[in-house]
């Protein structure tokens, strides 16, 4: 029964990662790390690290909370293949001359899954679930009063810890990671800078690492830097992110995503990540809705949806 699970659950793990385009993550076993977080950034072809400027950004960049000035919420849910279900939400909270903190729930899962033993035997029913708890904190780095200097004035830093829960049958793990994210955004009078704004993630620089069944799962130091340049007033971003494992010897991913606002309520999304990806949003007053896409030649299309909602008092950093 043990060698079956084993197998069964790399199984699953290879499903995931070659339906997402991660087959190139040597030796990394926890999906529900890597995948799509977020409407929006799945639509920029998950060039997301510089721009990250709503509730999602406690997952791509930390750093992105700092400018919430309201309390948000967040829920996201897209039906996989072969019945597999993934679903985010998350909530934060804007304090006072303090920063922005926020809580989130990822959870990837398969159920119904059915087990052959190595003599052809009927094993049941068995479910494979990935749960990621996430709490994040992002505040300007003017808030040190040891580097209140001119020049640093326009940087944002965010961390966030991670706690990954995987189950298959009657096994569970749990491992403990951490990020760290900074951004910068020059201000309009800051010459060529003005158009641009720049974002650094270090992921898992405290890996998640844990044993199931015998088999341990990790995940690698990932570098990831973006920029976005900004045009038209503002209604067009242009965003490109390098993506780099650590001590790995493959190049570094490219990512690349267009998003340009209509009317001031409608967004379209254009990308590129390991295949094409687009997707709309569209703004009603503190609401938010977003539809995305991922276009596999293998498998077809993945579509997502998500909403947010923004509510309470406006909060000045």
């Amino acid at each position: 029964m043990k060698k079956f699970l084993i197998v069964l659950s790399m199984l699953l793990t290879f499903n995931y990662l070659n339906v997402y385009g991660e087959t190139g993550d040597a030796g990394v076993t926890l999906p529900v790390l890597k995948y799509y977080a977020g409407t929006r950034a799945m639509g920029l072809g998950t060039a997301y690290t510089s721009l990250a400027d709503d509730v999602t950004a406690l997952y791509w960049n930390p750093a992105g909370l700092r400018v919430l000035n309201q309390q948000s919420v967040y829920f996201l849910f897209e039906k996989l293949y072969s019945g597999s279900t993934y679903w985010v939400s998350s909530y934060a909270k804007p304090v006072e001359n303090i920063g922005t903190f926020a809580v989130g729930i990822i959870q990837l899962s398969t159920g119904d899954i059915l087990g052959v033993g190595s003599n052809q035997e009927d094993l049941g029913s068995y479910s494979d679930s990935q749960t990621l708890f996430i709490l994040g904190f992002g505040t300007p780095f003017y808030n040190i009063k040891k580097f209140r200097t001119h020049s640093l004035r326009f940087l944002d830093v965010g961390i966030s810890a991670k706690l990954l829960k995987h189950s298959i049958y009657n096994y569970t793990s749990y491992s403990f990671g951490m990020d760290l994210g900074v951004k910068y955004i020059p201000t309009k009078t800051m010459g060529y800078l003005r158009n641009f704004i720049f974002g650094l993630v270090i992921q898992n620089f405290v890996p998640p690492v844990s044993t199931l069944i015998s088999t341990s799962e990790w995940y690698p130091l990932r570098f990831k830097w973006g920029i976005t340049y900004r045009a038209l007033f503002d209604t067009l971003f242009i965003n490109v992110d390098i993506d780099t494992l650590l001590f790995r010897s493959q190049y570094p991913k490219f990512n690349m995503g267009v998003e340009y606002t209509a009317m001031r309520i409608f967004k379209l999304r254009l990308g590129y990540s390991n295949g094409i990806t687009a997707g709309m949003g569209m703004e009603l007053h503190d609401f938010n809705f977003n539809y995305a896409f991922v276009y596999n030649f293998d498998w077809g299309f993945t579509h997502q949806f998500s909403a947010s909602f923004k509510f309470g008092n406006f909060i000045h950093f």
